[in-house]
């Protein structure tokens, strides 16, 4: 029969054990590389993923705040991709953010080389007769010139005349060229597209433009980011919504991304991304997360 002392010190050790396992079970929710594991999911996940367990985005990732790669990992980050992997979450799934140009990521989507697609793309009604979208933000757009503004650019046809760079199939680049053919008509903007936004700013920053047009955060990431190489001229311009677009054949993965999105703009994880990444300006109400004019397949 053990002695007394020895019964407690059992009991001692069998209490730290069990201490120990509550503490490791609450630490459970991530993996050994850090990232978060998807949650048991609250919404019903959508059957027909190009990959199971996983909703693939379609992004350009050149677009900072929302959408780069840190160069330390590899790996996408910014705004558009946290909303992608809260939305992911709430079904139980990941978020895999795929690189994909601008200029070819509609036709990406409808080719079924993604599930939906993520990049900072303003709702217009010519991308409507193509794809559907969730609303999840709201961004204008800015005129991005050289630090000091020694052209004194102070709005759109302040540009007339001038060689400005832009991002090609983007609606900055459909403003420039609606101001050709009204404000600008006589003194034409000389507009260089660029497959990436990276590529227009590079082009402001080394002198071969006077400006560059960008949407309003992205142009604020860049007058924070590099104070000494650019300024913002006049005043952000055309407000729009910006939308996730979704095959509109796919209607059950578009309700279930409408679901994800109204469950975090409920549950504060919209407002709290929102002031991570400093674009409260850019929130939408709750009315914005199902858009009109979406094609049904």
């Amino acid at each position: 029969m053990p002695k007394e002392g020895d019964v407690r010190e059992t009991l001692l050790r069998l209490s730290i054990l069990v201490a120990v396992a509550v503490m490791l079970a609450a630490c459970g929710g991530t993996t050994g590389s850090g990232s978060s594991s998807p949650s048991s999911g609250t919404i019903k996940a959508p059957s027909n993923l190009i990959t199971a367990g996983t909703i693939t985005f379609l992004s350009d990732t050149t677009y900072p705040p929302q959408e780069s790669i840190d160069p330390s990992t590899n790996k996408a980050v910014g705004f558009d991709v946290d909303v992608a992997n809260a939305i992911a979450s709430k079904m139980g799934l990941t978020a895999t953010i795929q690189t994909q140009d601008f200029s070819t990521i509609i036709p990406a989507l409808l080719a079924k080389k993604g599930d939906a697609i993520i990049s900072a793309m303003s709702i217009t009604s010519d991308r409507q007769k193509q794809v559907a979208f969730v609303g999840y933000f709201s961004a204008g757009q800015s005129i991005l010139v050289k630090a000091g503004n020694p052209e004194g650019i102070s709005g759109i046809s302040s540009l007339c005349g001038k060689k400005v760079s832009v991002q090609v199939t983007t609606t900055e680049q459909d403003t420039l060229t609606a101001a050709n053919g009204a404000d600008c008509s006589t003194k034409k903007i000389t507009i260089q597209t660029f497959p990436t936004d990276t590529d227009a700013v590079q082009k402001l920053k080394l002198g071969a433009v006077d400006a560059a047009m960008d949407d309003s955060p992205v142009a604020a990431y860049y007058v924070k980011q590099d104070p000494t190489s650019f300024a913002i001229a006049g005043k952000p311009i055309a407000q729009a919504p910006e939308g996730i677009a979704v095959d509109p054949k796919n209607q059950e993965l578009l309700k279930a991304i409408q679901q994800a999105m109204q469950a975090i703009f409920n549950d504060g994880t919209y407002q709290k991304l929102l002031q991570q990444w400093n674009l409260q300006d850019g929130a939408i109400p709750a009315s914005g997360i199902v858009v009109s004019g979406n094609p049904t397949g």
